[in-house]
């Protein structure tokens, strides 16, 4: 959370594929440093295991940041 004298860190962006695909990808504030490279991405289900839904994928920047979210229908 920013405080009110504050400039943001960035805006949320939400892409919805134009195709067939049926996929969105939410990307996250970026930090301070500007735009982050992609790093490592990690599945929903890997980490919770018994999940349902549709697919979700993590992906996080070379610091660990959460940079966006990406869902499969």
């Amino acid at each position: 959370m920013t405080e009110r004298n504050e400039e943001p860190l960035g805006r949320f962006e939400l892409k919805v594929s134009d195709d067939d695909a049926d996929v969105a990808y939410l990307r996250l504030p970026t930090h301070a440093g500007g735009l982050s490279k992609l790093s490592r991405s990690v599945r929903l289900i890997d980490l919770m295991g018994k999940y349902e839904g549709p697919e979700v994928v993590l992906d996080f920047d070379e610091k660990g940041v959460l940079v966006g979210i990406e869902i499969l229908a």
